[in-house]
């Protein structure tokens, strides 16, 4: 075993300090071992710096003239004897009984720290034979496949958090291909249209993937400029199905804070609508598509006891009928009746029970939709698939949002937060897992962040995200490193991994839609 230094300073049983011998090459993100307890232990190298050995102030303010700097030199003897190499190593732990053992006390001063064998890494970072596993890159500066398990990364919620143009979405997509060959329903919120990418296949094995994709178009809107430039870019027509919302399946409260953040309810409209809304809506488990005219006309019959008599209530079921006539015509995402169809292209009803019981990649492009109506669209969505998972009828399904500080902001309410943290809390129970993608991890909900047990941190620039990563990140006590990642790389941490990684991410399977438009035409 070589011998490549010794500790000098013990921090905690997560870190230690140690003094390279002379000779020794190190770079940040080398593994090394030392020993605790008669354990070989292996670390991480997280910082290197130099050590000024000739410390004496009084020294040192005479350093102001090249002369006397060349003086110091030939006095003291050569130049590495001016200064010291001292390097940080954070403990991931020690292989024992196919588990990852992390010892509990701190590693002794002066104890030796050693050369890793590639042999020794690659059983460290081995997976248990149980369980199942995806590779999603290799460890950095190595060829050993990067192991994730993928039933804790689905069913324990993840987060991929990452400044802008840091290949947060080329990660995204790595995952979702690797999660696809599994068989796992994996069901895609798409805010930009980029994900329809990955229905043309880039590599032989992409090929497998892009025959599972599914697209969705949400709402009567134009999709047109997206689907043409889809075709210049791919040299095929984008093929989707369109799909809306039953009015009658939007929930209660949603409604009623729709109603009254848009046009404001009177107390006696918010009586009227929830005693109405229990008779219109008690078909039991899957609720008729009528006419949105019908569906008034029972609200209105079913709350009529709750009005105030007189005119007051006839004005206030006036009011009620208006604000719901102009919502349910109003917003693109509702059938108004059933066979409604856009642009000749018939409009299906959101089918929550396939998508959890169909192993592909369904992509929802919301692109087309204005921000009001991508909330009103997500919470009903997540809202279906959470009571049909509660039925237990599902398969383990992987729910990835796209820009999730929007649909779950720490700052303020948005229509979708209560449905994502509803799953984030209580989803793992019923086979919901979600993925969370954002470039401003301050601005999610941090209840919401809190819940992904697996953190994949790319590039990320901003104090305040780098700040909240301090105190979220596993073994990340000082994120100032995710300055320097270039876009292939990522740190991953968390219940999915058996130790912190840093990973160089693999190449796309399928196409990428996320790419950055270059200035030359």
């Amino acid at each position: 075993m070589d011998k490549i230094g010794v500790v000098i300073k013990s921090t905690s049983i997560y870190h230690y300090i140690f003094k390279p011998f002379r000779g020794v090459d190190l770079d940040v993100g080398s593994f090394v071992a030392t020993e605790i307890d008669g354990i070989r232990v292996v670390s991480r190298v997280t910082a290197i710096r130099h050590r000024n050995a000739t410390a004496d102030p009084r020294l040192i303010a005479q350093l102001d003239e090249e002369a006397t700097v060349r003086e110091v030199k030939e006095t003291l003897g050569i130049e590495e004897a001016l200064f010291y190499t001292e390097a940080k190593a954070a403990i991931l732990g020690a292989r024992l009984g196919g588990r990852i053992y992390r010892p509990q006390k701190p590693v002794k001063p002066f104890t030796y720290v050693y050369k890793t064998t590639t042999e020794e890494l690659k059983q460290f970072f081995a997976p248990p034979q149980e369980g199942t596993y995806i590779t999603v890159g290799h460890i950095k500066g190595t060829d050993i496949p990067a192991y994730i398990n993928a039933e804790r990364l689905v069913t324990h919620h993840c987060a991929i958090l990452a400044s802008t143009g840091a290949g947060k979405s080329w990660l995204a997509g790595v995952i979702i291909e690797r999660l696809a060959l599994l068989d796992v329903p994996i069901i895609v919120v798409d805010p930009h249209g980029e994900y329809s990418a990955m229905s043309v296949p880039a590599t032989e094995e992409g090929r497998a993937v892009a025959e599972r994709v599914r697209i969705y178009v949400a709402g009567k809107v134009d999709v047109s400029p997206q689907d043409e430039a889809f075709a210049r870019r791919y040299g095929r027509q984008r093929t989707y199905t369109r799909v809306g919302v039953n009015p009658r399946s939007i929930p209660l409260r949603t409604l009623e804070k729709l109603l009254d953040m848009l046009y404001t309810l009177t107390d006696a409209q918010k009586r009227i609508l929830e005693e109405g809304w229990q008779a219109a809506t008690s078909y039991g488990e899957k609720q008729p598509l009528t006419t949105v005219e019908e569906l008034i006309r029972e609200i209105l019959d079913g709350g009529r006891h709750a009005a105030p008599p007189g005119y007051a209530g006839e004005m206030a079921m006036r009011g009620l009928e208006g604000r719901l006539r102009s919502l349910f015509y109003s917003s693109p995402i509702f059938l108004t009746k059933y066979g409604d169809t856009y642009q000749g292209e018939p409009i299906k009803l959101v089918d929550p029970a396939a998508y959890l019981t169909t192993p592909a990649v369904h992509i929802f492009d919301i692109s087309g939709l204005e921000g009001l109506d991508q909330q009103i669209f997500l919470t009903v969505l997540l809202d279906q698939l959470y009571r049909t998972a509660t039925k237990r009828r599902n398969l383990a399904t992987l729910i990835v949002i796209e820009e999730a500080h929007n649909y779950a902001p720490a700052a303020s309410t948005a229509l979708a937060k209560t449905h994502i943290a509803k799953i984030a809390r209580e989803g793992r129970k019923f086979g919901l897992g979600l993925c969370l993608i954002t470039q401003r991890p301050a601005r999610l909900d941090q209840d919401v962040a809190s819940q992904a047990m697996t953190q994949i941190f790319k590039r990320m620039i901003n104090p305040h995200d780098l700040k909240y990563v301090a105190t979220v990140a596993e073994h990340l006590d000082d994120p100032r490193p995710l300055r320097t990642l270039d876009e292939t790389e990522a740190v991953v941490t968390g219940l999915s991994v058996p130790a912190p990684l840093l990973i160089t991410v693999d190449k796309r399977w399928t196409n990428h839609g996320g790419t950055t438009p270059t200035l030359k035409r």
